[in-house]
């Protein structure tokens, strides 16, 4: 099990991407730092997924496994 980042984007679309994080902490932290960034999203959460973990994010930044 893992947790996957996700977005909110206008009309209530909900999208993410191919990231997957061993806790919600981690997920929700690539998530927070992507949306501070990207200027599309009107919001983010994390989502549970039972898709193989591929990512780490440490000290802000993502790493892939």
């Amino acid at each position: 099990m893992g947790f996957k980042p996700m977005f909110i984007f206008k009309d209530n679309e909900r999208q993410g991407n191919a990231q997957v994080f061993a806790t919600r902490a981690e997920a929700h932290g690539s998530a927070e730092s992507l949306f501070m960034r990207w200027t599309q999203p009107e919001a983010f959460y994390t989502e549970e997924t039972n898709d193989p973990v591929n990512y780490r994010h440490v000290d802000g930044v993502d790493h892939r496994l």
